[in-house]
């Protein structure tokens, strides 16, 4: 059975340079305009959708997780600004202007990972007695429950992931707000203030989360225990 792949495109450039070699290859390509993707995405079974993110329109990341919550198949979005796609499981991107063989070895790599058993995703980290779910954005500590805004939990799951390890503003800057200018930490120490609220059995007493002086932080405990799910 031959796999497909849709091709979400307003202009056609993309669809007809493509379909002659991966047709050859053995897929069937669908090609849709923009205004008609998400009709495409619920109607076709894809096994990999190719996303060329128009100049003007509706956002690429908005649009890619509408994409999301209808098909599982892997995104391969071609635009020029990422706008943080990366933190779209399944969504990965290629820069304009795009290199067609690099595109092809992608498309190839992509359908062949696909076709692997997946590894579970790690659900949920714990040290000592504290235990974050990473679906629900859960942290629950003893017999206290938080929910933590999307931030607080990407910056915990950082640290919970790196126990021991002195992390950089700039480090952690990039992973959690996605911007390399370390200039203006205020935003970080707030968030870190809030979770020393929440992890610390005294918050004025940095025992689990120290601060590392003109630095950065450092996580105490042993390596977390995970949980797959």
């Amino acid at each position: 059975m031959a796999k497909e792949i849709l091709i979400i495109e307003d202009e056609g450039f993309f669809s007809g340079l493509l379909s002659r070699n991966l047709s050859q290859r053995g897929y069937e390509i669908t090609a849709v305009k923009c205004k008609d993707a998400l009709r495409q995405a619920v109607k076709c079974q894809a096994s990999l959708i190719l996303f060329e993110v128009p100049a003007t329109g509706a956002p690429a990341f908005e649009t890619c997780q509408l994409i999301r919550s209808i098909t599982t198949a892997p995104i391969i979005a071609l635009i020029d600004d990422p706008a943080h796609l990366d933190e779209i499981e399944g969504v990965q991107y290629l820069s304009k202007p795009v290199d067609f063989h690099q595109l092809l070895v992608i498309v190839e790599n992509t359908l062949k990972s696909k076709s692997r058993p997946r590894k579970q995703r790690v659900r949920t980290l714990r040290h000592g007695d504290l235990m974050l779910d990473l679906q629900t954005r859960c942290l629950t500590k003893g017999d206290q429950t938080y929910h933590l805004t999307p931030k607080e939990c990407s910056l915990l799951k950082l640290f919970m992931s790196n126990p021991g390890r002195v992390l950089s503003h700039r480090m952690i800057l990039k992973k959690v707000w996605h911007t390399d200018y370390d200039g203006d930490i205020a935003t970080l120490q707030v968030h870190v203030s809030w979770l020393r609220k929440k992890i610390e059995d005294e918050p004025r007493k940095h025992v689990r989360l120290r601060t590392v002086r003109g630095v950065g932080y450092r996580f105490e405990g042993n390596k977390p225990s995970e949980q797959s799910g």
